[in-house]
Order: structure tokens, then C-alpha cells, then sequence
């Protein structure tokens, strides 16, 4: 299948019901995966899902030594060597984590920016989606980072309780940047994702804001140029911060909203969300789940952890769609409410959905320093958590000059916005840009990143940074900017040097 746009409709009461949750999803324009280990490749694998994560043998307590380096890999071989053969999508699961650490526990950025370009490199685009950093932020709702390693290497410079100032240092996004440079290089396609749990709802238990998930949507908005895809992992239970809240979709969405993808990455339900019915009960839990990622357009992807309750690491819980175990399963009732679900389709516009998740375009090589992080690549101030979009305006066609030319991408919110700007090289090679924009009346620029910009309001020109400003024949790069006020009709005109 090759990468772009297709519009998903609603399957209507004469389309013919898929067999397969991997089929149903694939007519519904996602994947529906499911975590394994080598020894449990059964059948079921390839004939229920499209998508494989490894339960355990791509975490660095398995893959990486104390250097950086890999050691182990036949296991993650054989895993993704089964997806290939299957026509299975791969996630890489993880690079950067405080727990199962292995030889890495305590390492500097130094050497997990060694891990981070060997393991991508070592399977290049074999693996659709990377999870970059894993379980980042703290438990119990608080919204803070972590602050066991590798976290204890941030640093607040200005000690405003961020880090995503010049001055800060922030693993999270250093990792990332590394990790952009590394699929840039390479041109490999695959997507870079953050990934953590207890973030799924806009709420928690008795309507508290959750915490956690606005500080993960900071985190990708001030990152937007490096994270392709964010990870709900989704383990419900009756936690208060773990529940299935109602405005699931809607938090799904506020993410979409950004421009990234959004994926359910490590699913299961607890059976005391449904007082131990594994029948009808968990299969609404499972219902309402399904379809709140079929109604956002952006939602691409679910994945089970694991296949059957036998076999689960919460193996009391019940949480899985099989029982059974050892190559021999029973489809329970969550597995048919899911495919169902499936067979309906999406109740939205997918015009963006693609047609593959893996995309085939080109990766551009020259938007990310190779070296040290910059100091001017991040936003200079924080983003408020109770800010959410409300609307998203898709990239627009611009005019051509002086050898590039320049498209934006708004995504706006009521008082302010978030612009990202895609300079594109002609038939030649550039070695310097300036986008010139003119704002409307009101709007102020607050920060940018991977630019230096003239003014804050009326006519602004952004010209490239050190790492930047060269953009071969064809290539892009981009840079990005936000601002309180409104952002409409923009209408960017780029010059090369």
C-alpha cells in the first residue's frame, strides 16, 4: 500500500461485516495490533491483527549495553521479521524509560543518543512508529515530570517550573531531537511517538482535571516538530486516574488537533469496571473505547496488550478479548462488540486518515541539527494547560519565490494559535530562507522555534537558524511559531539565498 489521503466512510448496512478485527480496522482506515513476545507467534497473530508491538525484547534492559550499543537483537528480529512476512505494521517499543533500563540506568544523554540512533538505524523503516519516551510523567495526577532518571538531568534554568525554555535541559526533548535527526538521515519513514498512561481522559474520577494529560499535551505542542504520534496506552481499571471517562474522544481529539497522530497503544479493560462481567459489561467498556477512536480522523491506530486473559501481566484482571492460552483461544464478548464496531466504520471525515500508516513521502534531512541540541530550536515559554483547540486549519498552497516556497499549518484555539511553516526547496539546493507573514490586526507572536523572527505583530520575517538554512533540491524543512489572538489568512512568501 502506498502513503496518502483517503476518505473512510461510514460502512453502511449493505457493506459485508469483516471476519478479522485486522480486516474490519483496515476498512475503517486504522490498525488494530497487539503485543507479543517471540514464543507466542501463533497464527492468531497474523489472522486477527495488522500491527505487532514487542511485549519486552526492544526495551533496553534487553537490547542495549552500557555504551549505547546493541546486544540481544535475534529476539526483535524474529519479531519483525514476522510482521514483514505477515504484512504486519511494527512499533518499537521503547528507547528512553526510567524502568527496565537494563545497562542504561544512569547513562548520560550522550549515550542514550547512541542507543537511540542504533536501534533506529538498525531497523530502519521495518518500524513504522518508535516509541521515543516512555512513562515520562509522575502518577497520581499531579503533572509533573518524573524525577528518578532519566529525568534527574533536566534542568529549569529560569526556575519557572518548565523545561521548555533555550536554557533548559529536558531529556524528553533532547531524546527526540536525536531521534528526528537519526530518520532524517537515514530517510527512513518511520514516526516518532511519546507514550504514557493514565492520560486518556480531559478528566479523572469526580471531574478533576487530568492533570497528567494536559502537561503530555504541553509536552507535544512545545515539541510538535519532532513527535509524529502520541501514545495513549490505555490499562483501565478502577483507579481514579485510570477510569474510561466520558470525554475520551474528546481528549483524542484535542491531540488530533495538534496535527499529530493519536494511537491506543497497550490496551486492556479491568473486569471491575464492569463488577467482574467479562460478558455484555466488558464489552460496552470495549465499545465505548473502539468507537472513541473511530470518530477522531487522526485516531489511526489500536493496540491490545496481548491476546488472551491467560496470558496477560494483569492476568487477574481479565482485561484481553481471548481466554484460553498456548496457540488455543476463545473469542470472548469484548472481541465481538470490537469487531463490530469496527464493521460499522468511522462516523467523521477521514480525509486525512492514510491509506497506509507507514507514509512513503521523503524525510527531511536538514531541518534538525547533527549535533549539539540548539538553544533556539524550542518554544521560550510554556503553554497553558487549560488551553484546548477548537479548530485545526489544513496546510495551504502558497506562492513560489526566489528559488522555495512556503506552506502553513494553523492550529487554533479561542485566544490563540500554534503556526507550523513547511519551506520547501525548488529545483535547486538553497543555502538560506526568509518567510515573510503578515499577521492579522491583534495577533501577537508569544515564541518560535527553529527560527529567528524580526517582529512579534504586522509584518513578520522569520529567516533560518545555523542548522536550518541549507535545503536540498526538493527537501523541506520546517520551524513554527505560536501567538495569542487569531491567525487567519495567512499567506506566507519565501525567499532563498
Amino acid at each position: 500500500m502506498v502513503g496518502g489521503a483517503v476518505a473512510v466512510q461510514s460502512i453502511g448496512p449493505a457493506a459485508a461485516a469483516e471476519t478479522t478485527l485486522r480486516a474490519a480496522a483496515a476498512k475503517a482506515g486504522l490498525f488494530f495490533g497487539v503485543a507479543a513476545s517471540p514464543n507466542r507467534l501463533y497464527p492468531i497473530v497474523g489472522q486477527e491483527f495488522n500491527q505487532l508491538t514487542p511485549e519486552n525484547v526492544m526495551k533496553p534492559d534487553t537490547l542495549a549495553t552500557s555504551s549505547g550499543g546493541l546486544q540481544n537483537t535475534s529476539g526483535a528480529d524474529t519479531l519483525v521479521n514476522h510482521a514483514q512476512s505477515n504484512n504486519m505494521l511494527v512499533r518499537g517499543h521503547t528507547l528512553v524509560w526510567h524502568s527496565q533500563a537494563g545497562a542504561l540506568q544512569g547513562a548520560s544523554q550522550a549515550t542514550l543518543n547512541t542507543f537511540i540512533g542504533n536501534a533506529i538505524n538498525r531497523w530502519g523503516s521495518k518500524i513504522a512508529y518508535w516509541d521515543v519516551v516512555n512513562e515520562a510523567l509522575e502518577d497520581n495526577n499531579t503533572g509533573r515530570r518524573r524525577n528518578q532518571w532519566p529525568h534527574t538531568m533536566n534542568r529549569d534554568a529560569n526556575g519557572d517550573g518548565d523545561y521548555f525554555d533555550s536554557g533548559d535541559t529536558d531529556v524528553i526533548r533532547d531524546s527526540f531531537i536525536r531521534a528526528k535527526q537519526v530518520v532524517q538521515a537515514g530517510g527512513f519513514t518511520t514516526k516518532l511517538c511519546i507514550n504514557d498512561y493514565d492520560v486518556e481522559g480531559l478528566t479523572v474520577q469526580g471531574g478533576t482535571p487530568n492533570r497528567k494529560a494536559n502537561a503530555l499535551y504541553d509536552i507535544v505542542r512545545n515539541y510538535r516538530q519532532y513527535i509524529d504520534c502520541v501514545g495513549f496506552q490505555s490499562h483501565f481499571n478502577d483507579n481514579p486516574n485510570s477510569i474510561i471517562s466520558s470525554d475520551l474522544q474528546a481528549n483524542i481529539q484535542r491531540f488530533a488537533d495538534l496535527g499529530v497522530e493519536v494511537h491506543i497503544t497497550e490496551l486492556d479493560i479491568d473486569d471491575d469496571l464492569s463488577n467482574n462481567d467479562i460478558g455484555s459489561g466488558q464489552a460496552e467498556n470495549y465499545r465505548k473505547v473502539v468507537r472513541a477512536c473511530l470518530n477522531v480522523a487522526k485516531c489511526t491506530g489500536i493496540t491490545v496488550w496481548g491476546i488472551s486473559d491467560s496470558e496477560s501481566w494483569r492476568s487477574s484482571e481479565r482485561g484481553l478479548l481471548f481466554t484460553g492460552g498456548n496457540g488455543s483461544y476463545q473469542k470472548k464478548a469484548a472481541y465481538t462488540a470490537v469487531l463490530d464496531e469496527l464493521n460499522k466504520g468511522r462516523t467523521v471525515s477521514t480525509s486525512s486518515v492514510p491509506t497506509s500508516s507507514v507514509p512513503t513521502s521523503s524525510v527531511p534531512t536538514s531541518s534538525v541539527p547533527t549535533s549539539s541540541v540548539p538553544t533556539s530550536s524550542v518554544p521560550t515559554s510554556s503553554v497553558p494547560t487549560s488551553s484546548v483547540p477548537t479548530s485545526s486549519v489544513p496546510t495551504s498552497s502558497v506562492p513560489t519565490g526566489g528559488g522555495c516556497s512556503a506552506s502553513v499549518s494553523v492550529n487554533a484555539w479561542t485566544g490563540g494559535f500554534v503556526v507550523s511553516v513547511r519551506v520547501t526547496a525548488g529545483a535547486s539546493t538553497i543555502n538560506g530562507w526568509n518567510v515573510r507573514l503578515t499577521l492579522p490586526s491583534g495577533a501577537t507572536v508569544t515564541n518560535a522555534w527553529s527560527a529567528n523572527r524580526s517582529a512579534n505583530s504586522g509584518t513578520v520575517q522569520f529567516t533560518n537558524v545555523s542548522y536550518n538554512g541549507r535545503v536540498n533540491a526538493g527537501q523541506y524543512t520546517e520551524f513554527g511559531f505560536q501567538g495569542t489572538g487569531t491567525a487567519t489568512g495567512l499567506t506566507p512568501v519565501c525567499t532563498a539565498s
